[in-house]
């Protein structure tokens, strides 16, 4: 039986909790979400129901909330007199969670494992288009909050301590996490990390690479130098995974490789039943028949992949040194979830097509005059990747795998294109075009 004390704090919060979801039923649900200029963005439906709260400081909470199709979300929220709204660069929600304390804490279901001593202020907001709302705390730290509650979220902290445990230095320094518990998981809700001042992405420094390539600012070998750079780097990455666990792929997982390839075809195609999906239509047929042709593939290493691994998730510092972030894997292949470990040829795929989507751009912007080039370009610092990588590794890439990994790649990229960014269809069109012309 509950203590007098006990039952006067369940009623308040029940209490609590009536009155917010009257306050989420007035709320826009959308405007509960980042903000996003293009790309992925997640999908909210009222009403909305609140299922438990961190309470962070005086009006700031970040929230479990239930929409309309029973999916959860993690969302940063200020309630006031006047409503509630998604907490932003300002507010002091993302810099009142630097400041917890330092060590690993319990509040309800929520863990929190703080690494970080400091008092640093300010909030800031970075200008960089992504899925997930990044905020800069003190010019010092990053907080990273994960909006949607899934599979997904089970995935990316194991990887990154898989790799501290390893030794892997090559990603910013993970400083503190939160967790939620729900049905026996705990979900990641927010992941603070080092901030590297100075820092791009590869959206933005291995497009200038290009570039320089094709003003002749620089020559093809000094261009792609970063290939044999990002090889070394992915080599280290998988050494750190296959201390952490490993074991070899059977037939059946060899055969769902294809299958899972061909599925994504399928997807392609009928999401882009105009004009837009000719191109791959006319070219479906040699692929099935390449697929189905594929009668053994060899046994590869399963283990924790990054899972997303494209040179958007590579940072360059300012003094020259790469760096990867982002392992919450890949946002159109739901298949791999089904399973934590994942062949490693996988990230190398998906590397290597991201080198040829960087030169499209490129070629876009010259009005596809220079195609020629930038495929010598993509050639070289590929061949760089590869050759830095099977060094690293000490192996031998199956050449056959890692083309179906590569088109598949390209598929993906024909959805996520179709259902969030149209503009990036030419992408994958001309780098499918180039994969089936060199077979």
């Amino acid at each position: 039986m509950l203590d007098a004390s006990t039952e006067k704090l369940n009623n308040l919060f029940n209490m609590l909790h009536k009155q917010w979801d009257e306050t989420l039923a007035k709320a826009d649900p959308s405007s509960l979400l980042p903000r996003r200029t293009g790309a992925h963005s997640y999908s909210i439906t009222a009403p909305l129901i609140l299922l438990d709260s961190l309470h962070v400081g005086g009006d700031l909470y970040l929230c479990i909330i239930k929409d309309n199709t029973e999916t959860l979300f993690s969302i940063p929220l200020v309630f006031t007199v006047d409503g509630v709204r998604r907490a932003v660069a300002g507010d002091g929600l993302s810099q009142a969670l630097s400041q917890l304390p330092n060590a690993e804490s319990s509040n309800g279901n929520f863990t929190i494992n703080n690494r970080y001593v400091g008092a640093k202020s300010g909030e800031r907001s970075i200008g960089v288009d992504q899925t997930e709302e990044s905020v800069v705390v003190g010019e010092e730290v990053i907080i990273k909050y994960f909006s949607q509650i899934s599979e997904s979220s089970l995935t990316s902290l194991p990887k990154i301590e898989a790799l501290s445990a390893a030794g892997f230095i090559d990603m910013p320094s993970l400083l503190a996490t939160i967790q939620w518990t729900h049905e026996g998981s705990q979900y990641l809700l927010a992941l603070m990390t080092t901030y590297i001042p100075g820092s791009d992405d590869g959206w933005t420094w291995a497009v200038d690479l290009a570039q320089s390539f094709l003003s002749s600012e620089s020559s093809i070998g000094d261009s792609t130098q970063f290939g044999s750079e990002l090889g070394e780097i992915l080599a280290r990455m998988h050494k750190g995974f296959l201390v952490h666990a490993h074991h070899k792929s059977d037939l059946a997982a060899q055969s769902g490789w294809i299958s899972s390839a061909l599925s994504d075809l399928e997807i392609a195609l009928t999401l882009l039943p105009g004009e837009e999906g000719t191109l791959l239509r006319d070219l479906a047929p040699t692929i099935r028949s390449e697929f189905n042709d594929l009668k053994t593939l060899g046994s590869q290493d399963l283990s924790l992949t990054h899972g997303d691994f494209h040179v958007g998730q590579i940072l360059r510092t300012s003094e020259g040194r790469y760096l990867v972030i982002d392992f919450d894997g890949n946002p159109v292949a739901t298949q791999q979830l089904l399973s934590t470990h994942q062949p490693l040829i996988q990230d190398l795929a998906s590397l290597l097509q991201s080198i040829d989507h960087v030169a499209r751009v490129v070629d876009k912007r010259s009005d596809f005059s220079r195609t020629a080039d930038l495929e010598k370009w993509i050639e070289n610092a590929q061949d760089n990747v590869l050759h830095a990588y099977q060094t690293g590794m000490s192996l031998t890439v199956d050449r056959a795998l890692l083309r179906l990994f590569q088109i598949q790649q390209e598929f993906r990229e024909f959805i996520y294109a179709q259902r969030h960014l149209p503009v990036w269809l030419y992408v994958p069109q001309a780098a499918i075009a180039s994969l089936v012309r060199k077979n």
